[in-house]
């Protein structure tokens, strides 16, 4: 297992400096599979595409560690997500988990976390309607 590329993961998304895609090199192998509830992307080109397009609507964001696991090639690492976004302007929170495949670096990136918090419940007129509907389900 290779911690020290578990260490760059980890302070990588604690800056959330996502267009640096020297970090992200020294990270991903070329071949990284990247999955969570809403995006499954192969490749380290295309896992950089994906992430500047995240950094270009971030006016500020951090990840905050708060538990892990590593055990053979695999780390587990608890979460818990800031971002301050350019549109919608707003704060978001959300927690998770992310399951790590490591080698050399890092060939496979699993997230877990409820999409609805983080994307769904910040859309105008459907986050309210989520909203709602979580809101009765608990009643």
């Amino acid at each position: 297992m290779q911690i020290e590329t578990v260490e760059k993961f980890k302070v990588y998304f604690n800056q959330m400096k996502l267009g640096d895609d020297t970090a992200l090199n020294e990270i991903y192998s070329d071949n990284v599979l990247f999955i969570d509830p809403i995006h499954r992307i192969s490749g380290i080109e295309n896992l950089k595409s994906y992430f500047k397009k995240l950094d270009s609507n971030l006016i500020e964001g951090s990840f905050r560690f708060i538990d892990e696991s590593i055990r053979d090639n695999t780390a587990y690492l608890q979460w818990e997500m800031n971002l301050r976004l350019k549109r919608p302007r707003k704060n978001v929170k959300a927690s998770g988990i992310s399951v790590l495949t490591v080698e050399q670096k890092i060939t496979r990136h699993r997230d877990y976390f409820d999409a609805g918090e983080l994307f769904y419940e910040n859309i105008p007129v459907l986050g309210s309607i989520i909203r709602s509907i979580k809101k009765k389900m608990a009643s």
